[in-house]
Formats: structure tokens, C-alpha cells, sequence
């Protein structure tokens, strides 16, 4: 049989997972309400606007570690100072030694899964290009 410890640790978290779903459940509601208010305001000023065809625009988290701009920034002056390949980890450890930002793995990880949709940007833009050697991590270079 289970120890009670363990017993009663998850049925406190499946009581805490139930009350954020009852909250995003009543979110959901005053979410659809709203929607609602706002679609019938559009067809009493433009009743000829097809709502379907409007976009959702998605709501994206800010990233608490740069400014608007600033990861793409130091990327690129980080690659311009090292003047050669640097895989996206070297970018990371670069970029949080500038802005002072404490060596934590959970956070390093994050930053470099920012740096790596930046490069990428950086890509499609033709401003960097991945460079890949066997048995080698995959490396960038400004092009």
C-alpha cells in the first residue's frame, strides 16, 4: 500500500490542479462573453464584416532577460567580436556574461532557446548562416 505522505501529497495537488481549472474554466467564460459583446458592436457599426475571416492574434510572453531588439543585438555583436563560428550555447554563455545574468542551467536553457529562434530569424533574413561539421555541435557565421 501507498505511504499516506505520498496519498496525501497528490491529492493536494490534484485539488490545486482542479482550482486552476475551474479559474481558466471561468476565464474561458468571461473570455467568450466579452468576444461575444464585441462581435455584436461590429455588426451594429459594420454589419457587412465577416467575422470569420478575422485572425486571432496570439499573445506571446515577453522575455524578462532582454529588451525589444536587445537579444538580436547582442547576438549579432557577439558574432562580429568572435569573428568565426560560435554555436548557439557560446552565443548564451556570451550573452549572459554581458548582461550579468547569475550561470543557472534552467535559465541558460531558456535564453538559449531565445537565442536559437533569433538566429533563425537571423537566417531567414540572410544575415547568418548554420555551418555543420560531423561530430561537431551545429555552428553560425554572419554572412
Amino acid at each position: 500500500m501507498a505511504q499516506s505522505h505520498v496519498v496525501s501529497g497528490l491529492v493536494a495537488k490534484r485539488g490545486e490542479i482542479t482550482g486552476q481549472l475551474e479559474s481558466y474554466q471561468a476565464e474561458i467564460k468571461r473570455l467568450h462573453a466579452a468576444l461575444s459583446h464585441l462581435d455584436c458592436t461590429i455588426k451594429l457599426f459594420a454589419p457587412e464584416v465577416d467575422l470569420r475571416k478575422v485572425k486571432s492574434r496570439v499573445k506571446r510572453k515577453r522575455n524578462q532577460y532582454f529588451a525589444q531588439g536587445e537579444a538580436q543585438r547582442m547576438t549579432l555583436e557577439t558574432m562580429r567580436d568572435a569573428k568565426g563560428l560560435l554555436c548557439s550555447r557560446e552565443i548564451t554563455d556570451a550573452l549572459m556574461q554581458r548582461k550579468d545574468i547569475a550561470p543557472d542551467a534552467a535559465v541558460a536553457a531558456r535564453i538559449q532557446k531565445n537565442i536559437l529562434a533569433v538566429l533563425h530569424r537571423l537566417e531567414k533574413k540572410k544575415a547568418v548562416k548554420k555551418v555543420a561539421r560531423d561530430g561537431e555541435p551545429l555552428k553560425w557565421k554572419l554572412v
